[in-house]
């Protein structure tokens, strides 16, 4: 049954090779690319707003902080659901309904500013930008043969990694002049200029169907999960994503109101982080071209975790450094930058016949970690820079871990 999916998705690549000329392909991956900028910054742009949020809308906290878990739970579960819907009935018309989707949930807490709203809103943004991600990585995966889907991996990190370096940057500007409800405006605004363009070049690129059926789905499933190298990849994603979530989540509280200071200032710090995470997907690439993916695994993980550890012991007698906080976090982020990708690159590779599937699942299961981890870091108040550094270590532990255990012995 394998390998008839695998003759079939060759056949798929063939048959699209054949359709789209060297120049139609390239538009249909740049034009897709272009989307990826917008799936980091959903989250990004709107961390500087949270404690006005709070302010604004008369809530705590910790319920402001949801507003970031509970979009990372709608990203999962667009992710999971899409990624059977769009091997059954293709790409185009799903990846034109999310779009649209995700615009007009960007405008709801613009007409009706309550915290509910604003939940149900950040949940929709979820769910349809989750699905959008993984229409647009099946379309790759349709378009492009097994040799460039590693390096994809590494460039879609590359331009994700655009957008923490400009959201929090421009979402502190937007706070600061505009108010919240600015960064919503801008959701829909943005993503309505990147789907016009895409509507008219991206074609229907999925020719050979799966049929929707329990029992297949339900076959393509544990064919992933008993993946151990696949699942240690899944699990690393999920780590060291949580790293840059467990920032957004804590830090602007932290820099904001522990530390006094502005908006602006929060959004030139994470866009410091950005630029981590940006330079260690574009390192990432460089070093394809020298060293096999096994060493800069085991070089970066435990690497970045012994950093770790590092950060919690120099963190116990600096609590309330702003500088440590500082670089600490641009090394977690950069870390992040690296290992994310080259996950996601692997990943991608493995199971190119069930391409929809395994991505679904993928990132059903790490996002669903940095959910957890959100909303976790949600219930607690967080006053001191060390408490941040022991997320971190915890996150690199759970990292490092699942490399030895999963992906080093695969």
């Amino acid at each position: 049954m394998e390998k008839e999916s695998r003759q079939e998705l060759n056949m798929n690549v063939v048959a699209m090779s054949d359709q789209l000329s060297q120049r139609r392909q390239q538009l249909i991956i740049w034009s897709l690319l272009s989307i990826f900028p917008f799936l980091g910054m959903a989250v990004d742009l709107i961390a500087p707003s949270l404690p006005s949020i709070s302010h604004s809308l008369h809530v705590s906290n910790e319920v402001t902080k949801n507003i970031i878990s509970v979009y990372l739970l709608g990203y999962a579960i667009g992710n999971f659901f899409t990624g059977f819907l769009t091997d059954a009935l293709g790409r185009k018309r799903l990846l034109s309904v999310h779009f649209l989707g995700f615009i007009l949930s960007s405008l709801l807490p613009v007409c009706y500013p309550k915290i509910e709203i604003v939940l149900l809103a950040r949940l929709f943004q979820g769910i349809t930008i989750g699905s959008i991600a993984v229409i647009a990585r099946a379309i790759f995966s349709d378009v492009l043969p097994m040799k460039k889907l590693v390096n994809m991996g590494v460039l879609l990190g590359s331009m994700f990694g655009i957008g923490p370096v400009i959201g929090p940057f421009l979402g502190g500007y937007l706070q600061f002049y505009f108010g919240w409800q600015s960064c919503f405006i801008f959701f829909a605004v943005v993503m309505l200029a990147v789907f016009i363009p895409i509507f008219f070049i991206v074609p229907e690129t999925h020719l050979h169907r799966h049929a929707l059926k329990i029992k297949s789905i339900t076959r393509h499933l544990v064919e992933v999960l008993r993946h151990k190298k696949f699942m240690g990849m899944v699990i690393m994603m999920g780590a060291v994503y949580s790293l840059g979530i467990a920032f957004n989540t804590v830090a602007p509280f932290l820099i904001q109101t522990s530390f006094h200071y502005s908006p602006i200032f929060f959004g030139n710090v994470a866009l410091c982080m950005g630029l981590a995470f940006l330079s260690a997907t574009f390192l990432c690439r460089y070093l394809l071209t020298i060293y096999p993916v096994d060493k800069l695994f085991l070089v970066f993980v435990n690497v970045f975790f012994l950093v770790a550890i590092l950060a919690v012991i120099v963190g116990s007698f600096l609590e309330n450094s702003i500088m440590l906080l500082c670089i600490a976090s641009f090394m977690m982020f950069f870390v992040e930058g690296f290992i994310f990708p080259l996950s996601m690159g692997n990943g991608l590779s493995l199971f190119r016949h069930i391409a929809g599937t395994a991505t679904a699942l993928m990132y059903l299961i790490n996002i669903s970690m940095t959910s957890a981890v959100a909303f976790l870091l949600s219930l607690i108040e967080m006053q001191y820079a060390l408490s941040l550094f022991l997320v971190y270590f915890i996150l690199m532990a759970i990292c490092t871990a699942a490399y030895w255990i999963l992906v080093r012995k695969s």
